[in-house]
């Protein structure tokens, strides 16, 4: 008869071979590599075959079965990691940044369709780009004109 323990112990190494699914189902159903080391992959197959040793040799059931659970679940994300090298899905694909429009000149900027998503920036800006107004730090080289108030009110905040 098991413990509650045991038990326990038993239902925490199913979890352990649930939380591995999602990232075998992905490789699998999307052919997607992205992101997984297989250096690190190898580094946890042999930790599970040697833990999994020890567990044998002292008769440990739960962690007989978390070891199995774990050697299996991990050699088929690398056989499926070397199978599917440097491939990603859309998902994982790099984005292209888009443009910083600005439409409806001589508006309030307040009508739907007078602004659109700017490049895409790393925040906080740099200090050079917070002194300069009108500045464009994404794109070196690039700029904009300055708004009148941008010209009177900013220049008194840097």
């Amino acid at each position: 008869m098991l413990t509650a323990t045991e038990i326990a112990g038993f239902v925490g190494a199913g979890l352990a071979g649930a939380a591995y699914v999602p990232q075998i189902s992905h490789l699998i159903r999307a052919r997607c590599s992205a992101g997984i080391s297989r250096l690190a992959f190898e580094v946890w197959l042999l930790a599970s075959f040697l833990t999994t040793a020890r567990a044998i040799a002292i008769h440990a059931g739960v962690f007989i079965a978390l070891g199995g659970i774990q050697i299996v679940a991990t050699a088929l994300i690398m056989l499926y990691a070397i199978r599917y090298k440097d491939t990603a899905c859309p998902v994982h694909l790099p984005r292209q940044p888009r443009d910083k429009t600005v439409t409806g000149t001589g508006t309030s900027g307040n009508q739907p369709g007078s602004w659109r998503p700017a490049v895409s920036r790393s925040w906080p800006r740099s200090r050079m780009a917070v002194a300069v107004p009108c500045a464009n730090v994404a794109r070196p080289g690039g700029s904009r004109s300055c708004t009148e108030f941008e010209t009177t009110h900013l220049r008194r905040t840097t």
